[in-house]
């Protein structure tokens, strides 16, 4: 028996071709739509995208970055980088260092300053209201006492008038000044002739005594406290307290003087 194998036409070998071209020619088709879809859902994630928010509400401002794909066709999720940073605005800032908060030690340091004020003071008229024999509320003028306490036992010196040594005019014009806000003459002489003379029995707090030494004219100068006692700078004993009783200032006694203040 023999087999003939029959040759195919060529416009069955056509047919065949054609075939074919149009089955590539559709998956070339449908591969690229397939590629153009994945680029479309690809391309939007692509690009940063930011996320403003108001400064003046103080929220946060949120920024995303996101990284595409290298190979288009990979169909994976986008990976997201979120980094957020804290935005204070300046209405807050403001706030914030308007509210502030005072620490303990500080409210306590205020706290006791009064009470440190009054201690002062109650030291400053015990010690003095002892030293002239009144009662410590007999003290009123407790600038004066205090200005005494800073100079007492400061040395004398002849034309001296500092706290390294002191005469008694120039103890006495310091003390005007501090105290009574009043600029007297410099020497003992002269702050005599601008006071106005007053006799011992009217002598009062502030008020100045004079004495002559051993000599005719005005040679020392006090200011009287009260009970007979007087503050002055003398050449023993510097700046002190001493009484118009004693004989000596008791003899050498010229008078008092009083400053219109």
């Amino acid at each position: 028996m023999h087999y003939v194998c029959n040759k195919p036409k060529n416009s069955d070998i056509m047919q065949v071709l054609k075939k074919f071209g149009l089955m590539a020619f559709l998956l070339v088709s449908t591969s690229a739509l397939s590629i153009a879809q994945n680029k479309e859902r690809i391309e939007p994630n692509s690009k940063a995208t930011f996320k403003k928010s108001n400064p003046t509400e103080g929220t946060p401002k949120v920024v995303t970055y996101t990284k595409a794909p290298s190979n288009a066709n990979n169909l994976t999720p986008t990976k997201t980088v979120t980094n957020t940073k804290s935005l204070v605005s300046n209405e807050d800032i403001v706030k914030s260092r308007m509210v502030t908060k005072t620490a303990p030690t500080a409210v306590a340091a205020k706290k006791e300053e009064p009470s440190m004020a009054s201690n002062m003071l109650d030291w400053v008229k015990d010690k003095y209201s002892s030293m002239i024999d009144v009662m410590p509320n007999q003290i009123s003028n407790v600038m004066l006492y205090r200005f005494i306490d800073e100079w007492y036992g400061v040395k004398y010196r002849m034309g001296g008038t500092t706290k390294k040594g002191v005469d008694c005019s120039a103890f006495v014009q310091h003390l005007y000044q501090y105290v009574f806000g009043y600029d007297l003459l410099r020497t003992a002489c002269l702050q005599f002739s601008e006071a106005k003379k007053i006799d011992k029995d009217d002598l009062k707090e502030g008020d100045l005594v004079f004495f002559r030494v051993g000599t005719s004219r005005i040679s020392h100068v006090g200011v009287y406290l009260r009970n007979n006692f007087f503050v002055h700078s003398a050449s023993s004993k510097g700046v002190s307290i001493a009484n118009l009783g004693n004989a000596y200032w008791s003899k050498y006694f010229a008078g008092g003087g009083r400053i219109a203040k």
